[in-house]
């Protein structure tokens, strides 16, 4: 659990725990920003703590929806928290110091450090919630990528919960009636929280804290087969340096493994640059469409997401353009690992392949949630996720709610992994 992925499949199904609730003492009650340190990684997340309808302590969690908190305990100087996960039930307990919190999160034999800090921002008002929630409304009513909303009506579906959003009484508990709304839509890239993105996860996305040789990995499997590992699609100099170098070790390999298994997606330089090693000449891999769809989508073929979306956005739809830019393209064989949590652009590039025969791919079908998204700040300091774009590949298909269904469907154990074995046995063996 070195990468962002594997941050976020620790912590996706934290839930509600046991733990008994204590009266909710005035010095803990407020808005902290806790972080978690997994295994090489940071999650952040806002937690509210607040004392419910009969004065005992509740914790709400507001930030990307991996983590939920609803019960608390605080006695002394003591905070607990607790909940459940795939993996087993979850501990948090540590020690309060005026505005701080240092303590340790246990999951079964995973453990490791959390620390928060009390912020400054107090709960919102009934009416703050109400003006935010009509923002929201109003924002996606105008920006959503399909004006159909799926054959909702968008105006029906806001007015019924209105009425929840001006009655919740924290923060936590308005937040999960506009979640609770947005999960109509049955969309991926959807959601409101108290914290970006690039604020949750700050070791993702390229940035100065973002170690790309975990990132980015590669090594000799025998002396025929090469094994590169790309565990999230990251933007910039850094990392497109670091899939260069990949590939000028790899060439000589007659047979290539590429591992996007847990591969969450992320934006374009990566996935672009890597289409340009399997793909000798300039080919259409893809095309996004806003609500505006037009009718002759501009072209891009670089490797900046600024870029890109200045374009989608001026001229409503873009076609990517892959391939034809690398000196020495790939030219041996080529089997993709894929599985459940190969999401977004890792779905987008690996249904190309496929549809292109580049390459076979081996493992489980990915997970479905392929838009284009971007974030809107909101005021309160909260921020709206929404897809702006949808996708199709260049014969037309769709991903979003579907995912990608693998050519050769092979299971992984912790003792065996029989998906890279099948991967390396389609490489090596006769073409003919």
């Amino acid at each position: 659990m070195r990468n962002a992925s594997m941050t976020l499949a620790l912590l996706a199904t934290i839930a509600c725990g046991n733990l008994t609730p204590t009266p909710a003492p005035a010095p803990v009650l407020g808005r902290w920003l806790f972080t978690f340190h997994i295994m090489g990684g940071l999650f952040r997340t806002p937690v509210e703590l607040v004392a419910d309808s009969v004065g005992l302590l509740k914790a709400n969690a507001l930030g990307l929806p991996l983590v939920r908190f609803n019960a608390a305990s605080a006695s002394g100087d003591q905070l607990q928290l607790e909940g459940t996960s795939r993996y087993g039930a979850v501990h948090v307990n540590g020690r309060l110091v005026r505005d701080s919190f240092d303590g340790r999160w246990r999951i079964k034999i995973l453990r490791g450090a959390v620390t928060a800090k009390r912020l400054a921002v107090g709960p919102s008002s009934v009416g703050q919630r109400v003006a935010i929630f009509d923002a929201l409304r109003d924002s996606l009513a105008r920006r959503y990528y399909d004006s159909t909303f799926g054959g909702l009506s968008w105006d029906s579906l806001t007015t019924a919960y209105r009425p929840q959003a001006a009655a919740a009484r924290s923060d936590g508990e308005w937040l999960a009636s506009v979640r609770q709304m947005l999960g109509e839509l049955h969309s991926s890239h959807l959601d409101l929280s108290a914290i970006s993105v690039a604020d949750a996860l700050p070791t993702r996305g390229g940035g100065a804290n973002t170690n790309e040789s975990k990132i980015i990995e590669w090594r000799s499997i025998d002396s025929r087969v090469g094994y590169l590992r790309i565990a999230q699609f990251d933007e910039g100099a850094a990392a497109l340096a670091r899939l260069d170098s990949a590939f000028a070790a790899l060439r000589g390999y007659t047979g290539l493994v590429v591992d996007l298994r847990g591969n969450p997606g992320g934006t374009l330089s990566v996935a672009m640059r890597l289409g340009d090693y399997l793909l000798s000449q300039p080919t259409p891999v893809g095309t996004f469409t806003t609500r505006r769809n037009s009718a002759t989508p501009a072209q891009y073929s670089g490797y900046s997401v600024d870029e890109f979306l200045r374009l989608l956005r001026d001229k409503g739809a873009v076609t990517l353009v892959a391939g034809g830019h690398a000196a020495q393209p790939y030219q041996g064989r080529i089997a993709v690992l894929i599985d459940g949590g190969s999401g977004s652009t890792t779905e987008a590039f690996v249904a190309v392949l496929q549809e292109l025969h580049l390459a076979t791919l081996v493992g489980q079908r990915t997970a479905g949630g392929m838009l284009s998204s971007a974030e809107l700040q909101l005021d309160g300091g909260w921020v709206l996720r929404f897809p702006e774009a949808d996708f199709r590949t260049p014969a037309g298909q769709r991903i979003e709610g579907r995912g990608v269904s693998p050519d050769i469907v092979a299971s992984r154990h912790w003792y065996r992994d029989g998906q890279l074995r099948a991967a390396v046995s389609i490489v090596t063996s006769d073409p003919r």
